[in-house]
């Protein structure tokens, strides 16, 4: 697979999953509107906004994942002068909020998973 390729995939991958979390995000905004216009017991709103709650830190969590695959597409294009201008990709951040020191993607980390990548 070229990396020509493998940057398409990976930026459809990104567009999706920017496209799904937006509707994600709406929906849960529709449900808390909805738990918020609704005679329900408290107990129970509390129960249902503690899960809209959970969905948006997994919803944060999956657009970290995202961000790490814009780094990789963005770093395979610099090291491999690619012009990343027709993937209409922005520049990704060195540093991501909510990244640990354990979670940060270091320089040959993405070099493995290029590696990786390539050879499936």
């Amino acid at each position: 697979m070229k990396y020509e390729e493998l940057i398409t995939e990976l930026c459809d991958v990104i567009k999706e999953s920017e496209v799904n979390a937006a509707l994600i995000y709406e929906n849960l905004e529709s449900i808390q509107s909805t738990i918020d216009d609704t005679k329900l017991a408290q107990k129970t709103k509390r129960s249902i906004e503690k899960k809209v709650s959970e969905s948006l830190g997994l919803l944060q969590h999956q657009d970290l994942h995202r961000q790490k695959i814009e780094r990789v597409v963005n770093y395979v294009c610099e090291h491999n002068n690619i012009d990343k201008s027709q993937y209409n990709l922005a520049d990704s951040a060195k540093y991501l909020a909510g990244d640990s020191s354990s979670d940060v993607v270091s320089e040959d980390e993405l070099e493995e998973l290029i590696r990786q990548m390539a050879a499936n």
